[in-house]
């Protein structure tokens, strides 16, 4: 078991000795007794953070003597740290200080305040709390996994091959590939390992051949790569359970501005879908056959209108519906929230089930009982 390690920063010699003492005599589930390292200055707590990995910071407001009452001082010290922070890397953050109030409208579930009169024991509270996220276990699992894949690949790719780089002069191409690796590494193998690191693999994994609902989006979207087909928008004004729609323009008429309008195939909130309700009225028959075959993402026919995007995280259970479609000018994106984007192969299966669906031809049937009489030999 790897313990955690928290950065604590105050310039009170005794507050920084008796967090640590109680500190580390508590045992965050999962991780242990942690490792308190307590430091006097915020400019070398920047420069541990560059250099060594911590799992959570501890600061105070200000350090040095002050004033609490004084209105003068709008912006506090430890307020700028954060914000340095949060320029190097993402670790949560507890204010545990005598200033709480400075720093309220800061407050997220990864920047917390508290009051030092409070206690040890709610400062411990809080530290087990933010562990508790599972976001500290998730970040750690994460960089140990980029790091493993880029130490293999320059020692088993780049090392042995260094010669022919060096004289190519072609640096870039060893940046390129790297990422590219790593990008596919992060895929399905990826996932299953840090599944398995975290102690989830029951919950996150997939049998064979599946795939997590997770697995099929791009969340948030890459700002550099859209938007495009298969980007999935948001009406905010509509609320949560309303206004969803996916897009279905090529993504290379949007990029060279050849699309003045774009088409948008409206989502329904599964809740809402006709099947979805059918098979909450009766799970029986036709209703259970086509709630089947909504959720598997059945192809061909009629089953290519309706297109099952499952909830993942803020993308809520979601029916594209191929048939209920909007043209409207490109423009018009912009007043909407690009939520997700499909990630591949998905992306290009929904252009597939689109053209399919579209690209119909219905022929008169054959008659089968005549067709069967070539067939009999008695």
């Amino acid at each position: 078991m790897i313990a955690a390690r928290i950065l604590h920063v105050d310039d009170e010699p005794e507050s920084l000795q008796q967090a640590k003492e109680y500190l580390e005599g508590e045992d965050i589930v999962g991780w242990g007794n942690p490792e308190v390292v307590g430091i006097d200055n915020f400019d070398k707590a920047l420069t541990m953070l560059e250099t060594q990995r911590f799992d959570l910071v501890i600061l105070d407001v200000r350090l040095g003597r002050h004033d609490a009452t004084d209105p003068a001082l709008a912006e506090e010290e430890g307020v700028r740290v954060l914000e340095q922070i949060k320029d190097q890397r993402f670790v949560p953050i507890i204010f545990w200080t005598g200033l709480p109030n400075r720093v309220r409208h800061l407050e997220t579930p990864f920047v917390r305040a508290i009051e030092k009169t409070k206690g040890l024991d709610t400062l411990a509270s809080t530290v087990r709390t933010v562990f508790e996220t599972g976001l500290p276990s998730v970040n750690r699992a994460l960089l140990r996994f980029v790091e493993t894949e880029q130490r293999s690949y320059m020692w088993e790719f780049v090392a042995p091959n260094w010669e022919e780089f060096r004289a190519a002069g072609d640096h870039i191409s060893v940046a390129y590939m790297l990422a590219r690796r790593l990008g596919r590494s992060l895929s399905r193998p990826g996932i299953q390992r840090l599944a398995e690191e975290l102690g989830e693999a029951d919950v996150l994994g997939a049998p064979t051949g599946k795939v997590h609902p997770a697995e099929m989006y791009i969340l948030p979207p890459l700002a550099s790569n859209g938007p495009g087909v298969g980007d999935l928008y948001h009406d905010p004004a509509c609320g949560h359970d309303a206004g969803w729609w996916l897009l279905l323009t090529p993504s290379c008429d949007i990029e060279w501005k050849k699309a003045n309008y774009v088409i948008l195939a409206e989502c329904l909130v599964a809740e809402n879908h006709p099947y979805v309700r059918a098979w909450k009225e009766q799970a029986t028959g036709t209703a259970k056959s086509n709630m089947q075959d909504l959720i598997t993402q059945k192809t061909g026919g009629q089953n290519d209108r309706n297109l099952y995007l499952p909830g993942a995280l803020t993308v809520p259970d979601l029916v594209a519906d191929l048939q209920r479609l909007v043209n409207v000018p490109a423009d018009r994106l912009v007043e909407l929230k690009r939520v997700a984007s499909l990630d591949s192969p998905f992306a290009e299966a929904m252009v597939s089930r689109f053209v399919r669906y579209f690209g119909r031809v219905g022929t008169p049937d054959l008659d089968p009982d005549s067709l069967l009489k070539r067939f009999d030999l008695r």
